[in-house]
């Protein structure tokens, strides 16, 4: 939604940060493969090695330099991609708590954030079924 907002290196540091993200629970799900294509293509790549990717501790380091309001849709889109297969478990809420700590976003955005993707997908869902 907002990953135009971007610079380039925050771009590439977020496709890594998506792997990092759909592989916390040890499951990379077809709906978090899905999400990381739309990922590519929203930013303009036309491929992306999810082989090649940047360390976790590096994606830290260059969100960390980020402005706030980067940090923030970093944040929403991750936790989007997290939702994406329809269930959200405590080892990708740990992720999420890791990493918003390392980036410095306080657990009250986090929660923020979280409820409104929940409202999203609950939006996103009745629209489709309001066309079935």
């Amino acid at each position: 939604m907002f990953l135009d907002k971007l610079n380039n290196e925050e771009q590439e540091a977020f496709l890594s940060l998506s792997v990092h993200a759909a592989k916390a629970n040890g499951v990379v799900e077809e709906e978090e493969k899905s999400m990381i294509k739309e990922y590519c293509r929203e930013m303009g790549h036309s491929h992306f090695n999810t082989e090649d990717v940047l360390p976790f501790e590096k994606v830290v380091e260059i969100y960390g330099n980020s402005e706030m309001q980067n940090r923030k849709i970093v944040l929403m889109e991750i936790l989007g991609l997290l939702y994406a297969d329809g269930t959200y478990d405590e080892k990708e809420k740990a992720f999420i708590q890791d990493f918003a700590e390392k980036i410095c976003l306080d657990p009250e955005t986090v929660e923020k954030q979280t409820g409104l993707i929940k409202k999203y997908l609950e939006l996103v869902k009745e629209m489709a079924e309001s066309v079935v």
